[in-house]
Parts: structure tokens; sequence; C-alpha cells
């Protein structure tokens, strides 16, 4: 058998320059957006857009972050008043900003900010087992015993605890201030558990009824997996048909150019052949199986069946268990 390994290697090499090159413009083109957001950022800001200017700050960072795009964000929600949001990315441009002395500056800026952090802290009266607390709809862990920063404004608090009546509250903070959220000893549902679902009621049907329509359902199942085995049979002969002709009628003395092309239509039909095969075999086991399930069907009680397919390399068919 001939194979051309020139060719292929040349098909792969333009399929990545081809990707290569879509990658490029992808990127060249969030760059470019990201840009863009930045300089529109910085005019709104020195409008006193400010609002506008850390929407745009905010929205090119995540294409593209950048350390002097979140120290312009970080300017920004100073200026709108998220103090914690703004001393948030001054501390972490202290550990990740380029230079030294980008550091350090960082640092200084987060320093500043500190007097006017809000904080909150959470205080619970008797916790109950599995409690879960949620401030501005993100969980928080009740074991946290040190003021948390937070930007000014009004939050909703929720505890949350199995067999207990969940309670709602509100945390105001305030620049400058710690708040204290009381959490109070959470009062238990009136069975003192969450009561289970109901259970529908199961309305028993006539013995042996469902079995003898699974039966017949795998029936014809089963020959629809015979009628498959027919078309993949007649798919392999029609491409060792077309190996052939390729060959000038005979495989075993194929023009060496016309190797390739013989071999192809060969693999093709010992697929479609080892597909047949197992169709075959899988259809006639389903097709055995409801003829037995059929045949054996209860006429005064209920009996237990078990059907799972099983392959095994190029073989198929199903595993049936139960009681007869």
């Amino acid at each position: 058998m001939i194979s051309r390994p020139g060719a292929r290697a040349a098909v792969v090499v333009v399929a990545a320059a081809i990707g290569l090159a879509g990658g490029t413009a992808r990127a060249d083109d969030t760059k470019g957006k990201a840009i863009a957001l930045f300089d529109e950022g910085q005019k709104e800001m020195k409008q006193g857009n400010y609002a506008k200017a850390c929407k745009a700050f905010e929205t090119s960072n995540r294409l593209l972050p950048d350390s002097g795009t979140r120290g312009s964000l970080a300017r920004c929600y100073t200026q709108l008043g998220r103090i914690a949001s703004a001393w948030t990315l001054w501390r972490e441009l202290s550990d990740t900003a380029p230079t030294a002395e980008l550091r350090a500056d960082a640092a200084a800026q987060a320093r500043k900010l500190e007097p006017r952090l809000a904080k909150y802290t959470i205080k619970v009266t008797r916790p109950p087992a599995g409690l879960t607390l949620a401030v501005a709809g993100q969980e928080v862990d009740p074991s946290i015993d040190v003021p948390v920063p937070i930007d000014p404004g009004t939050y909703p608090v929720k505890a949350v605890a199995p067999g207990r009546v969940t309670w709602k509250g509100e945390l105001t903070a305030k620049e400058g201030a710690t708040t204290e959220v009381v959490i109070p000893a959470l009062a238990a549902t009136s069975s003192g558990a969450q009561p289970p679902p109901k259970e529908k009621p199961v309305t028993a049907g006539k013995p042996g009824r469902g079995r003898r329509i699974l039966g017949v359902a795998l029936v014809g199942a089963g020959a629809g997996g015979l009628a498959a085995g027919g078309v993949f049979g007649f798919s392999a002969r029609s491409h060792n048909d077309k190996a052939k002709d390729i060959c000038g009628g005979d495989i075993d003395h194929c023009d060496p150019d016309l190797t390739n092309d013989a071999q192809h239509e060969i693999d093709q039909a010992r697929t479609a052949a080892r597909n047949s095969t197992i169709a075959f075999i899988a259809g006639g086991a389903l097709a055995a199986t409801g003829v037995i399930l059929f045949v054996t069907a209860p006429k005064g009680e209920r009996r237990a069946v078990s059907i799972a397919p099983l392959v095994d390399g190029t073989t198929a068919g199903l595993a049936l268990s139960g009681r007869y």
C-alpha cells in the first residue's frame, strides 16, 4: 500500500497556518477593543462621568487584564465611593504590579483608603447545624470573626438552616464605620424538620401487561437492528466492489498509483461489515428477548426482570436476568 506523507503534512501545515492567522486576528481585535474602552474610560472620568468610566474600565480589563487598567479602575471606584472595591484592587496591585515602584505606589494608595473602609461583622445567636449565611446574595463564612470590607450601601442578609425558619434582614454599611449584623436564634419549623416530599400513589396494573408491552417493543427494536445490519452489509459490498473497480477487477494486483484510493474503500467496507455483524447480533438478541418476555409474561403475579445491553469487542447482545 502506497502512502503520501508529504501531501498530508502539507495539509496539516496549511490548516495550522490558517488557525494561527485566525487566532492572531481575534487577539488583535480583542486588544483593540480593550484599548478603545480604556481610552473611553479615561475620557469619561475626566468629564466626571464616573459610572460610565468605571464600566468602560471594567470591560476593558475583562478583555485584556492589565495593571494600568486596574489602577485607573481603582481611582474610578474611589470617585464613586466604592472604597472597598478600590482598596481591594490596590492591595492586589501591591503584589502584582510589574515594577517595584508601581507596587510601592499601590500599597500607599491602599493604606490611604483604609481609614475610609466600611466593614461588617456577623454575630449568630445559637447557630444551628447546617447554617448558611448570605450577604448580597453571596455566601459568607459565619465563623469569620474579623471585620470584612464592603462598599457603602444597603445589602440583604439571609440565614438558612435545615428545620429552621429562614431569617432575612439588612446590612447598612457606612464609610469609615464597622457595622455588626446580629442573627437571632432561628425558630424551628412546626415539625422541627423539613417535611418529606409526598409520594405519589402507585396504581397496580394488570399482571404481566407491562412485560408483554416491553416484549413487543423489543421485537420491534430487534427488527430495526436486523434491518440496519442489512443496510451495513449492502454498504460493505458496495465499498468492496468500488475497490475492485479502482484496481481493474483485481485488488491483489492494483496499480500502485491507485492503492490509496482502493485501500480507503476496503477500510470502509471492513467498517461497514463489522457494523453489520454487530447490528445483526444485537437485533437478533433483542428480538429473541422480546419473544421470551412476551411468552413468559405472568398472568397472575408480577415477576422481576432485568435487561442490560452487552457489548464485547465485535459482539453485541442483551443480558437478561430475573425470576421466572
